[in-house]
């Protein structure tokens, strides 16, 4: 009689605390496949940024070159 009782001792358990473990699993994994979506956005944004900043900064460098030579230019012929 007492393995009947332990039985469905862990029945009742299994019935009150399988759902929400396998509740919770079922969201982890979820949230698990969103977070790596956004991650790969997130990384996405940061390279694009990255080859703004550099593309800014090769401008920047060109259009002091540029001015150099004009400069350079105008003091020649005077």
């Amino acid at each position: 009689m007492n393995t009947a009782n332990d039985w469905l001792g862990l029945v009742n358990l299994l019935g009150n605390v399988g759902f929400p473990v396998l509740l919770a699993g079922y969201l982890m994994l979820q949230f698990e496949k969103r977070i790596q979506s956004l991650e790969g956005v997130v990384k996405g944004l940061r390279d694009e940024l990255v080859d703004k900043e550099e593309l800014e900064k090769k401008i920047e460098h060109y259009g002091k070159k540029l001015k150099e030579k004009e400069e350079s230019k105008k003091t020649d012929v005077s």
